[in-house]
C-alpha cells in the first residue's frame, strides 16, 4: 500500500524513490488533504500579507534586487517562517515530510535544515526563478568539512502549479555527476540581490522537463539537479509554494558552526563561504 496511509505517514513506491535518485526530482500526488492545505494556507497568507513580521532581507523579492517597493514585487519570498512564527512548527507538512525523507535516504540521519514560503503574484511575467542548483547557494563540502550533502527539498503546492503560472522546471539527471555548474549573481553581487543563475543549453544535451503539481501535492528535488521556473502568465492565479528542506544532521550542524542558517540576514561570505570553490563568474 502506498500514498497516504495514516495521519503522519505517506508511503512511497520503489519507482518514486528510484525516480528521485535518477532524475533528481519526483512529484508525489495528494500528500495533504484539502482540509490540511486550508489550515496551512491561513498561516501562509498572514506571512505574505505582512501580518506576521519577518525582518530584513528574509522578506524580499527573489526575482529583483533588494530595496524594490513591496507593491512592485513579483516573487514574494519569506525565509524561515517557523523561526519567526514558532507556533507553525510541527505542522502536518513537517510531520509528513519527516516520514518521507526517511524513505528516500534510509541510510542517513536527515534533519530539517530550513523552510521558506514563495508566492508568484498573478500576471507577473518576470516572476522567474533563474536556472540554478541549490548547492550554488550553500556552503560546499570544503567549507563544511562534510562530504555527504544529500538533500531533499519538498515543495508543497498551495495552488495548482502549472506551466501558465510558473511551475517547477528541471533537467532530469543533471545532478548525477554531483558537480556544480558556474553560477553568477543576477544582481551584480549577493549583497544587491540574493538570486543566482547558470547557463542552460538544449543544444548541448540539456532536456527541460516541466513538473506541474496540483494543490496538496508535493515535488521533491535534490541539491544538484538544475532547476528553475518560468514567470506567472496567469492574470488571476497566484502560485503559492511552501518549501521545506532536509539534509544530513552533520551538514546542518556544520552550517550552523559557519554561521549559515539560510537566513538572508546571515553575516557570511555569500559568494565563496571561504571554501575555495569558485562559484562566481568573474
Amino acid at each position: 500500500m502506498n500514498g497516504r496511509t495514516s495521519p503522519d505517514s505517506y508511503v512511497l513506491t520503489p519507482e518514486q524513490i528510484d525516480t528521485f535518485h535518477k532524475d533528481g526530482c519526483v512529484t508525489l500526488p495528494n500528500v495533504l488533504t484539502e482540509e490540511e492545505v486550508s489550515e496551512i494556507e491561513k498561516v501562509y497568507d498572514r506571512f505574505v500579507n505582512r501580518e506576521i513580521h519577518v525582518p530584513g532581507k528574509d522578506f524580499c523579492d527573489m526575482s529583483k534586487p533588494f530595496g524594490i517597493p513591496f507593491e512592485e514585487w513579483s516573487i514574494v519570498n519569506c525565509m524561515l517562517p517557523t523561526t519567526y512564527h514558532p507556533e507553525f512548527k510541527n505542522n502536518i507538512f513537517e510531520r509528513l515530510t519527516a516520514n518521507i525523507v526517511k524513505q528516500i535516504h534510509s541510510d542517513l540521519e536527515m534533519a530539517k535544515d530550513y523552510d521558506q514560503l514563495l508566492n508568484k503574484r498573478p500576471g507577473k511575467k518576470d516572476a522567474i526563478f533563474a536556472w540554478h542548483q541549490d548547492m550554488g547557494y550553500w556552503p560546499g563540502p570544503k567549507a563544511l568539512g562534510v562530504d555527504e550533502t544529500s538533500t531533499c527539498t519538498f515543495s508543497l503546492a498551495i495552488d495548482d502549479s502549472t506551466e501558465e503560472n510558473g511551475c517547477l522546471r528541471y533537467i532530469p539527471g543533471s545532478g548525477l555527476s554531483r558537480t556544480l555548474r558556474q553560477h553568477a549573481p543576477l544582481s551584480g553581487s549577493r549583497d544587491e540581490g540574493h538570486a543566482l543563475t547558470i547557463d542552460v543549453d538544449e543544444t548541448k544535451g540539456d532536456v527541460i522537463t516541466l513538473a506541474p503539481c496540483m494543490r496538496g501535492s508535493v515535488t521533491v528535488h535534490d541539491e544538484f539537479v538544475v532547476h528553475g521556473s518560468g514567470g506567472n502568465m496567469s492574470p488571476d492565479r497566484q502560485r503559492r509554494t511552501y518549501v521545506l528542506a532536509y539534509r544530513p544532521k552533520a551538514v546542518v550542524e556544520a552550517e550552523r558552526k559557519l554561521g549559515f542558517t539560510h537566513s538572508h540576514n546571515d553575516e557570511v561570505n555569500w559568494d565563496t563561504f571561504d571554501d575555495g570553490e569558485n562559484r562566481k563568474k568573474k
